[in-house]
């Protein structure tokens, strides 16, 4: 009975049925394509992980202002579609700027915070903007994009807030203001290697 089991197994692949990884809902492929966007490059990645360490400093009510600043900011760099040059090199900047006051100068600042996440939300709104096609298809991708943003952002920041309030050790500060610092410094490192014209990976 065993061995039948195992020759039936094989047998069983060669009558399955073609699989299909594809939406019934037209457009649904580009608003997941969408929602992965801000975290799907390196420069993306670090911006986001850096602003939600600095974001992440601050208390719950000053941090609402830091995450509809983000909202707003993020709409815009969608909407206008400005399309940076050298856009990677700017968001590893931000980050690395983003980074650097989360270790040096954490919840202080919040007037230069506020335009530090202003202007990483703007650069992740203008990456997020797909190639030119269908008009509704590049409205899925947007909204995708919008909503991976902000979501991914929430996540991260409330992530952070939880383990502030859960864990009152001084040890906890220490190590966000590390993982902050050790984060600027491969900012920094990717900056320097896309300055000097070095293939950073996508």
């Amino acid at each position: 009975m065993k061995n039948c089991r195992l020759l039936c197994y094989p047998l069983a692949v060669l009558v399955a049925g073609p699989a299909s990884a594809h939406s019934a809902f037209p457009g649904i492929e580009g608003f997941y394509v969408g929602l992965i966007h801000p975290f799907s490059t390196p420069s993306q990645a670090l911006l986001m992980l850096g602003l939600a360490l600095l974001a992440g400093g601050f208390k719950s009510e000053q941090a609402q202002w830091l995450l509809l600043s983000f909202l707003l900011a993020n709409i815009a760099g969608l909407v206008s579609a400005f399309g940076f040059d050298e856009l990677d090199a700017k968001m590893f900047a931000i980050a690395f700027a983003a980074c650097s006051t989360a270790a040096l100068f954490p919840h202080k600042l919040l007037p230069f915070v506020i335009a530090l996440v202003c202007v990483g939300a703007f650069l992740i709104g203008d990456a997020s903007v797909p190639e030119p096609g269908r008009l509704r298809d590049r409205l899925f991708t947007m909204s995708g994009s919008l909503v991976g943003a902000n979501v991914g952002l929430l996540y991260l920041l409330g992530g952070s807030l939880w383990i502030r309030e859960r864990f009152k050790k001084p040890w906890v500060g220490i190590a966000f203001r590390v993982a902050s610092a050790w984060l600027g410094a491969v900012s920094s490192l990717m900056l320097a290697l896309g300055l000097s014209g070095t293939n950073l990976p996508t």
